[in-house]
């Protein structure tokens, strides 16, 4: 009985040394390839503080608001109220020392409605082309935004001959936004952007000189660094 204790006692006192054994040489292992993670993490900081690619996916709602400048004083057109839409889209954003370029694709629904009861929708499928800044605060906080022109193609509008409008639209958008960064690839968005478009005159009726869109977006979103 003695012996088969004694026996016992030596085959755990053994496997204790082994574990211990085992843990101290995987805490070297991990010691010695510690720095090499860091300098690994401190290259990819770098890299990221000279050049990124952003990916932005946006969803939100836009309220858009229609003038219009007749040919004639004599010529009247009830005053058009502002519209809510939807708007979804995606954003690739070249981020070269804090500066960059941005491209993509948005829908925008915008139109309107006059005092008289008449309504008209104008769905855009707008392609932008930014110029595009980011800053950080801290280690969560991006800030960034992009101001430049757009290309608007006309998807579809109801057929109100009086307040027919160009297929195509072209304008200038600007745009603020922050995201918060769950780690270095992922993280979430909000945002703003304005949107003034029909500088090419988006009328092409006899009794209206001039149509123009003015556009307000707010979204979330997801934001990936690649």
């Amino acid at each position: 009985m003695k012996s088969s204790v004694t026996r016992l006692f030596f085959v755990l006192v053994l496997t204790f040394a082994l574990i211990n054994s085992s843990l101290t040489s995987a805490g070297d292992n991990y010691n010695s390839i510690k720095p090499h993670f860091k300098e690994a993490e401190k290259l990819l900081k770098k890299r990221n503080a000279l050049f990124s690619l952003d990916l932005d996916l946006q969803i939100g709602a836009s309220f858009s608001k229609t003038t219009f400048e007749m040919n004639s004083q004599n010529d009247t057109l009830e005053n058009s109220k502002s519209k809510a839409g939807p708007l979804f889209g995606a954003t690739l954003s070249l981020n070269l020392l804090g500066f960059g370029f941005t491209s993509g694709f948005q829908y925008n629904s915008k139109g309107f409605e006059t005092s008289t009861g008449e309504k008209a929708n104008l769905n855009y499928f707008n392609i932008p082309l930014l110029l595009y800044f980011d800053f950080d605060i801290g280690e969560k906080i991006r800030v960034d935004g992009n101001l430049g022109p757009y290309f608007g193609l006309l998807l579809n509008t109801d057929d109100v001959k009086q307040y027919a409008v160009k297929n195509f639209d072209f304008g200038l958008t600007g745009n603020l936004q922050l995201a918060y960064m769950f780690n270095k690839f992922m993280g979430v968005l909000f945002g703003g952007k304005y949107e003034y478009g029909g500088l090419n005159n988006l009328g092409r009726n006899e009794q209206i000189k001039k149509i123009t869109t003015s556009t307000f977006n707010i979204y979330t979103g997801l934001k990936f660094e690649l």
